[in-house]
């Protein structure tokens, strides 16, 4: 789907495309016949195998084989054509050759069809002459509203209604539906991630291959899976985002409904910044951005495809925690210690027992001390009925928000006894329970007694355990932030018109001075300076201002004037400002700003304060990204910036702030004085507020230093730079 260029949002004609092909997706996903178009009696192929796998799935709706060549398939009528059957069909799997697709849409289309499959392959991805086919296909699917899954796709499944239409070498043999739905951009990756989540005891409903997307994207299934009351969550494997709106619509309607997206963004660190004039475009590269916007809203973002399957688990089977507080019982000191060494690393805090809980202990143990993590020893083996009991204490600790169970290397006559109290107490339980089931082959068949059971989470290591429970406490927390009252700052009536007559002005650069009034025109605090151009005018600019000033060169090509030695600080007399106009001079003879004479500036000096970076990037898939973190020639260096995307709310403004080393440098480090963070958040809110009204016309805005004085005195921007966009410049 094409998208509009500034806004990245589609255009009216394909969003009434759109909304009519999503209100056929019922069809596609949960069909109440089904046709498949070039069934064969083959037994080696999915064209064969496509009717018998319905029936073994328990599909309860009407199958139709279509094929020509045939009267009857599987003990079934089969029809010419999908036009020739007599009854309404839903959807259609199709296994025919690529020519042969337009019509057999087209014959679709005059049924009423409402969604397809198309597995074939050779279509956008090979070139012109196949994408010149996809688009002949999108025509006729959406003039006749079917919802297409492919091509170039394994196919769909409802495991629910047992609708079969996913083509694949081999399946788990237990496909009963469980509560998460897997959409995945890679169809191999979908069926990995499927056998990966099914030794985990993670059942899927739903499962898609989504293909080239011909008229139906990754967000659309999701979007339809997350209105079904039974999913728990909705797992994403995404290469890339047609629409990006619409991936942002559908976040929006996961946290609505108070379901979690989990998802694997693939290529996140290839796509480079558009500009590299900007500190602001050097930092906000792909990685980051995605990672801003998901943590905006709540996605919670994995790294490796096998997270997938072991952060959905903890959503699946454990209800919300009250806070992320850990008990660990285990039988051994030394996991013990791996526990809290982990847990520590990862800022998920461990438990404090209660005097109660410790009390209730001491009479179960031997030797080993009554804390968290808990070291049952060998209790396990002697008393095992101290097992259970120390488990339920543990758990009813009111400190206690996660119970982790540790159980390792064991005899097979010891399986049940351990796992037995674990399940028991998993019936009643309010909090959620954790296993990690480790010790390789030797008891492998415990874990998957656990993973058949499927009632708890089951881990085979402490870290992947680890990581995927600080997703699943990330999330939460997130959930419960208190919603932002949507009062940001008065913006000046005008500020906008000021804003574009300044932008009209020629250059892809606006001058530092230019820049300025932009973002003065906003409210955004700067500091007083005067332009000039000649050491006269210098002399009487800082007499104006008051001394000590600042004394810097402006010209096209030195964006970054430190690095060029354009800029004098604390310049305290007439001759100190001589001097340095005298350098500047000689080094700006030739230079130009603008199509002029390269000019100066004086500046006011403004000592003290902490240094901030403020800055938006103009991303093409999600539109202003603004930048907030530690500022100052450093900046680049210490990369310690926080982004999310525009329009921000306080809160994000917030938490960017404590994200970085600058909430604890505002807060007052070692002693020096606490800064006016209220003045920072307003001038990033005012930030937000220009960058959204000028998206289309601005690319990049560099605020840096931004210095924020003590408590009460504000903070002030003392250099500044804003890109336009190539084309506008």
């Amino acid at each position: 789907m094409l998208k509009n260029a500034a806004s990245g949002s589609p255009t009216g004609q394909e969003v009434a495309a759109g909304e009519g092909v999503f209100a056929q997706l019922s069809g596609l996903m949960n069909p109440k016949s089904v046709a498949v178009v070039g069934a064969s009696n083959r037994s080696d192929g999915w064209s064969g195998m496509a009717v018998p796998v319905l029936r073994r799935l328990g599909f309860a709706g009407r199958i139709f084989p279509v094929n020509p060549k045939y009267e009857e398939l599987n003990d079934l009528k089969c029809y010419p054509s999908v036009s020739a059957i007599p009854e309404p069909v839903d959807a259609v799997l199709i296994f025919v050759p690529q020519k042969l697709l337009p019509e057999i849409l087209e014959d679709c289309g005059s049924k009423g069809v409402r969604g397809a499959v198309i597995l074939a392959s050779g279509f956008s991805e090979t070139g012109e002459e196949g994408r010149a086919m996809e688009e002949t296909l999108r025509e006729i699917a959406n003039r006749n509203r079917i919802a297409i899954c492919g091509p170039n796709c394994l196919g769909l499944a409802n495991l629910d209604s047992g609708f079969m239409g996913l083509t694949a070498a081999t399946f788990p043999e237990d496909m009963s539906a469980g509560r998460t739905a897997l959409i995945s951009q890679s169809g191999q990756l979908l069926m990995v991630l499927l056998a990966r989540a099914h030794d985990q005891g993670v059942r899927m409903r739903y499962l898609v291959s989504t293909g080239n997307e011909l008229n139906v994207e990754a967000a659309d299934y999701a979007s339809w899976a997350l209105d079904d009351p039974e999913i728990a969550s909705v797992c994403m494997n995404l290469e890339g985002l047609r629409t990006p709106s619409r991936f942002m619509a559908l976040a929006e309607k996961a946290q609505a409904v108070e379901k979690p997206l989990i998802v694997l963004k693939l290529g996140r660190s290839k796509r480079a910044a558009r500009t590299a004039l900007a500190h602001t475009g050097k930092m906000a590269g792909a990685f980051r951005t995605y990672e801003a916007v998901f943590r905006q809203n709540n996605v919670v973002s994995v790294d490796d495809p096998m997270e997938l399957a072991e952060a959905a688990a903890l959503f699946e089977k454990c209800p919300p925690p009250r806070g992320e507080r850990i008990a660990v019982v285990t039988f051994s000191g030394g996991w013990s210690g791996v526990m809290a060494d982990q847990c520590e690393a990862l800022d998920l805090p461990m438990a404090d027992f209660t005097e109660k809980t410790v009390d209730g202990l001491r009479p179960l143990l031997d030797f080993t001390p009554p804390v968290n993590p808990l070291d049952l020893s060998g209790n396990v083996n002697n008393h095992p009925e101290r097992w259970g009991q120390s488990l339920k204490i543990a758990l009813d600790d009111e400190n206690t928000d996660i119970l982790v169970v540790f159980i390792h290397q064991v005899r097979k006559s010891w399986r049940g006894r351990l796992i037995g109290p674990v399940l028991e107490l998993s019936e009643t339980a309010d909090k959620p329970i954790i296993v990690v089931y480790d010790g390789g082959k030797v008891v492998e068949a415990g874990y998957e007694q656990l993973a058949r059971d499927g009632r708890l989470p089951i881990y085979r290591g402490s870290q992947q355990m680890l990581k995927a429970l600080k997703r699943f406490t990330d999330y939460h927390k997130r959930a419960k932030r208190p919603v932002d009252d949507g009062m940001g700052p008065q913006i000046p009536a005008d500020a906008g018109a000021r804003v574009d007559a300044l932008l009209a002005g020629g250059g892809r650069t606006m001058a530092e001075d230019v820049a300025k009034q932009a973002l003065l025109a906003y409210g955004l605090p700067m500091v007083g300076e005067t332009l000039v151009g000649s050491e006269a005018d210098a002399l009487r600019a800082a007499e104006a201002i008051g001394y000590p000033v600042v004394l810097k060169g402006l010209a096209d090509g030195m964006e970054h004037k430190s690095d060029a030695g354009l800029v004098h600080l604390k310049l305290g007399d007439g001759d100190a400002v001589c001097r340095a106009y005298a350098d500047l001079a000689e080094k700006l003879a030739g230079h130009t700003l603008n199509g002029k004479p390269a000019p100066c500036l004086v500046q006011k000096m403004v000592d003290g304060g902490v240094e901030a970076i403020l800055g938006m990037q103009n991303d093409p898939d999600f539109g202003p990204m603004i930048l907030v973190g530690v500022g100052g020639v450093m900046t680049e260096l210490l990369n310690d910036v926080a982004l999310r995307r525009a329009p921000l709310s306080r809160t994000d403004v917030a938490e960017m702030i404590d994200e970085t080393r600058l909430g604890r440098l505002l807060a007052g480090y070692r002693g020096s004085p606490v800064a006016d963070r209220a003045a920072l958040e307003d001038a990033v809110l005012r930030l937000s507020a220009l960058s959204v009204a000028h998206q289309d016309a601005i690319e990049s805005i560099d605020i840096n230093p931004v210095l924020v004085l003590p408590e009460g005195e504000g903070c002030v921007a003392v250099d500044a730079l804003i890109i336009k966009p190539e084309d506008e410049a």
